[in-house]
Formats: structure tokens, C-alpha cells, sequence
């Protein structure tokens, strides 16, 4: 700024309502006055600068001189506006896709519901020929790969969204890895694989239960599927260290050429997939990596041609706590002593705008002698149903047009006389806020599309015999 020059000199015209009052009176107290300031240039150009005023009295202890410090901060400004623009987009563009996540979910969920729906009803149909049954087998296999294959995509989207949620908690790895090898054991044995298993001991990890099985899952299912035929699998479990686990996963298959091991966590890049009769995305170990980073844990691979892989990963040690005992113990107790009647007629209402999954629920509950279903395409027919027939037991979609889900149920929990009734969430809207958000209105349970049938019938039953539980 130069010398003997006022500050109000550069001032721009809306700076210059405000400014030299505050200005002056901050000086006037002998202080220094510091903030951004709107100058105007000689051209009329407007910039903002940074300024330091500050005062200095002359002997009689009066203002008689300002100093200021001034630097152009227009550059530095517009760049934090930019910054702050780009976010703000970046932030709708999450947004969108997080829409576009649930829409998809929800959109290709629904149509396999019917597929493996009838398909799994099919499976018990003793009408069914040797060929048919063949048949059937083929529908459900294929209609259950296309099921992974969705749910790896969404993941994979969700995770680089920032959408993917998890909850930490103690988790014993033993009774996790023996559902996991419980599950896999059907692969092993149509491939002649023998897998064996050491250190499966009291070993607690921090981790969210349900993506370390997919996690295992996934390893697991690929040191079976890339095995060579009556090869074999290992699993061994081991601290590392003090204060983390290693669980390593090996196979005897062909083995992978050590520069091409980086690869094989890029998305969707499937090594020799060209000359390979197994199936899948190329994005397994891609969301494995991942979900074992968020959790903050490690995976990695060794592997030497001819010889077969080695996949391990680490996870932080966890000790074991009663709360987490206590829970477990609980849970097993809970579902020992559920009471499914077995004789007595129950009355079901099912509200559900789609045709298809109108159809397949009615033709489960057909085939149980204990229950009659009634069903209703539209939420106000289902209410007027609940409200004259007094189900035992309500079956709610979320998706639809009048009027969605969340709005049924709570008109239902006004009512006096059908708040006690258990209503079951039957949707297609399938991720965790999905879920949790379910939990949280109310509903009994919450039962994502497409349906495991036994799964379902199992929850439908639970919550019959709960209802008449209470009325006795």
C-alpha cells in the first residue's frame, strides 16, 4: 500500500458502507484490525484483500497514524469457492448414486424373488422327473450366480461411494469359519477336494461379522474353484504377533506367475479368464481387499506356479467379552425354544402390488395347512382386510404406489386394535440403511428379496407362534 495513502483511498463502494467506521473505531481503542476487505482498482476491477490495520498515538496518547499490511487474497479465495463448488457437487453426486444403488437393488431384486421363488417351490415338487429335477437344479445354480454377481456390483459401488456401513464388534472366528466351511463343503466335494483345517481355537477378531464371512467365503470358494480336480485345500489360524490374526488360505492349484500378482485386486480383471470354465465378475478380492481395509485389516496372496496360492489375512485381535458370550448364548437359546404351531389355522394377510410375488407367496402358504393367506394389491384394500379380519400375522411390501410401507405400518400401529399384530417386511429395498431403517419403524422382521424360502416360512412361523404365545 503507499505511504501517506488513507485505506479508505481503495476502498470499493459496498466496503466503504461498513469499513471505515469498524476501522476506525477498533483503531481508536489503540487495536489492530484484521479481515478481508473489498478494494476496487483504478480500472474499477474489484478484488479482496487480506488486511492488518493497526494505530499508533502520538504523545498525548491520541490516534495519529494507521499502518496497514495488505495482500491480494482474490486468487486464494476464488480457489476455496471452487473447492467448495466441487464438493458440494461431488456430494450431490453421491447422492445420486446412492439413489441410483437402492433403485437398482431394489429393481433387480424384485424379479429374481419370483425366479428362485418358484424355482425353490419346484425343487420339492415330487411330480418332477429325473430331467425336470435336473432342470430345476440349473434354474436355481444360475439364478443364484446372477444374485452374486448383483450383489458383488452393488457392493463394489457402494464401497466407492463411501456407502458401504459396517459394525465392528468381537467376533470368535471358529464358529464363523465352520459355517464357512459348512457352505463351501458341497463345491469341495463335487470337485473331489479335501479340505483340512488347523488352529481353529478361541480366537476373537474385531470385525463386522457379516463381511468377514464374505470375506472367507470368497477366499474359500476360490481355493476350491481354481484348485486342480482331487486337490486340496488348507486352513490354518495363527497370531501374528501380540495383537493380530492371521487366518491363511491355501490350494494346490496352478499356481500364479509372481508379476501378474498385483493384478489380481484390480476390479474386474479375471487372469486367464479366456481359458477358464469358472465364472464370475473379477471383482471378488477387489471388494475383499477392501472390506478387509475398512475393517482395518490386511489381505495379500503368495503363490508359485505349479505348486498353488496361498491367500492370508490379518485382522486386529479382540478379547473374548461376556457381553459377546452372553449375546451368542442368547440367540442359540432363543431359536432352540421357538414354538411353531403345527395344527392350528392361522389367519395371514399379504399386501403387495406385484403380481409375481403375489403369486409366490400364496402358493408357499398353499401348501401350509395351518395357515390361510389373504392377499391385497393395494395398501387401502390391505388396511380395510386388517381392519375387518384381524390377521394373525401381516406381510408388508415397501415399494408401492398409493401409498409405501412405512405409511401402512404406522397407520396399523394407531390402531388399537392391530398394533399388536406382527408385521413383516417383504421388500426388495435390501441395503443396510434399508434395513436398519425397517428395524427402527417397527417391523418384526425384515425380509429382503429375493426370499430363501425356508428362511421365510421359518421367520413366518417364529412370529405365529409368538403371536400365539401371547393370546394364551
Amino acid at each position: 500500500m503507499c505511504q501517506g495513502m488513507h485505506f479508505t483511498q481503495f476502498l470499493s463502494e459496498e466496503a466503504m458502507q461498513w469499513a471505515p467506521e469498524t476501522i476506525m473505531d477498533t483503531a481508536a481503542k489503540g487495536e489492530s484490525w484484521t479481515g478481508l476487505l473489498q478494494l476496487q482498482r483504478q480500472d474499477g476491477e474489484k478484488l479482496i484483500s487480506t488486511a492488518n490495520i493497526g494505530s499508533i498515538a502520538g504523545p498525548d496518547g491520541r490516534l495519529q497514524y494507521l499502518f496497514n499490511i495488505m495482500s491480494d487474497y482474490t486468487s486464494e479465495l476464488l480457489r476455496q469457492q471452487q473447492l467448495f463448488a466441487a464438493k458440494e457437487e461431488a456430494d450431490r453426486a453421491n447422492q445420486a448414486k446412492s439413489s441410483f444403488l437402492s433403485s437398482m437393488s431394489h429393481e433387480l431384486r424384485t424379479p429374481m424373488n419370483a425366479i428362485l421363488g418358484f424355482a425353490q417351490m419346484l425343487e420339492y415338487d415330487d411330480a418332477l422327473d429325473a430331467d425336470q429335477q435336473d432342470n430345476v437344479h440349473e434354474i436355481i445354480k444360475a439364478g443364484n450366480h446372477l444374485l452374486v454377481l448383483i450383489n458383488e456390483v452393488l457392493d463394489l459401488s457402494k464401497i466407492e461411494s463411501g456407502h458401504l456401513e459396517l459394525s465392528l464388534e468381537p467376533v470368535e472366528v471358529y464358529p464363523l469359519m465352520d459355517e464357512c466351511l459348512s457352505l463351501i463343503k458341497p463345491l469341495a466335494q463335487k470337485h473331489q477336494i479335501h479340505v483340512k483345517h488347523c488352529g481353529l481355537e478361541a480366537w476373537w477378531v474385531r470385525a463386522d461379522r457379516t463381511r468377514f464371512k464374505q470375506v472367507l467365503l470368497n477366499l474359500l470358494s476360490n481355493a476350491v474353484k481354481y484348485n486342480r480336480e482331487g486337490g486340496e485345500v488348507s486352513v490354518t489360524i495363527q497370531p501374528e504377533g501380540l495383537e493380530r490374526l492371521r487366518v491363511l488360505i491355501s490350494d494346490t492349484g496352478k499356481g500364479i506367475a509372481p508379476e501378474r500378482l498385483g493384478e489380481l485386486f484390480d476390479p474386474f480383471n479375471r487372469l486367464d479368464a479366456e481359458g477358464s470354465t469358472v465364472e464370475g465378475t473379477g471383482i471378488g478380492l477387489t471388494i475383499t481387499r477392501q472390506i478387509m481395509e475398512m475393517m482395518g485389516g490386511r489381505v495379500d496372496v503368495k503363490s508359485e506356479l505349479g505348486v498353488g496360492s496361498t491367500f492370508w489375512l490379518e485382522l486386529p485381535l479382540e478379547s473374548r467379552g461376556d457381553e459377546a458370550g452372553s449375546a451368542g448364548l442368547l440367540n442359540t437359546t432363543e431359536s432352540e425354544n421357538r414354538f411353531i404351531p403345527a395344527e392350528q389355522q392361522h389367519l395371514v394377510l399379504y399386501i403387495e402390488d406385484n403380481p409375481a410375488n403375489l403369486k409366490l407367496i400364496a402358493s408357499l402358504m398353499g401348501r401350509l395347512p395351518h395357515i390361510h393367506l389373504l392377499t391385497a394389491h393395494l395398501p387401502e384394500l390391505g388396511l380395510e382386510l386388517a381392519r375387518v379380519r384381524k390377521p394373525a400375522l401381516i406381510l408388508l411390501d415397501i415399494n408401492m404406489p398409493s401409498m409405501d410401507g412405512y405409511q401402512v405400518l404406522k397407520i396399523l400401529k394407531q390402531d388399537a386394535e392391530l398394533k399388536e399384530i406382527p408385521v413383516l417386511a417383504v421388500t426388495a429395498n435390501a441395503m443396510p440403511r434399508d434395513i436398519e431403517r425397517g428395524k427402527q419403524a417397527g417391523f418384526a422382521d425384515y425380509i429382503t428379496k429375493p426370499i430363501h424360502v425356508n428362511t421365510f416360512l421359518d421367520s413366518v412361523d417364529h412370529w405365529l407362534g409368538q403371536k400365539s404365545n401371547s393370546e394364551t
